[in-house]
């Protein structure tokens, strides 16, 4: 199977140091590149074949979702830390998340629950 290179740069500085990134499976090349377009439709492999084919697009995929997974949270909390006044419903329907679980998120990366008196507030929970 041959693999993809992806290059991006600054549309503003176009004579600027550009980043790359080489050894793309081509079905994961195509699954990021429609989600960067906000394609709805998802479909399955097209170019890989064979079970190590299949595999190492399944775990070149797996390596992006952690690392996209520890990126959000990290924005979460970002956004959360722009004042005391961040709406955290528009994080929460940003991220596609229950205000439970960003809650949970917030709460991983040391950020209160009740901003008022700056702690987790667990009166409330079960």
């Amino acid at each position: 199977m041959r693999k993809l290179y992806a290059e991006f740069e600054d549309p503003d500085n176009l004579e600027g140091p550009k980043l790359a990134a080489f050894d793309i499976t081509p079905d994961l090349a195509d699954a990021i590149r429609e989600a960067l377009c906000n394609v709805r439709t998802v479909e399955p492999p097209r170019h890989a074949r064979s079970f190590d084919e299949l595999t190492e697009t399944i775990a070149q995929t797996s390596r992006l979702l952690q690392h996209l997974e520890a990126f959000r949270e990290l924005t979460i909390a970002a956004a959360d830390m722009t004042g005391p006044y961040a709406d955290r419903k528009a994080v929460a329907i940003s991220a596609g998340f229950p205000p439970s679980r960003l809650y949970r998120v917030l709460e991983r990366h040391g950020r209160p629950r009740d901003r008022k008196t700056g702690t987790t507030d667990r009166t409330t929970e079960k």
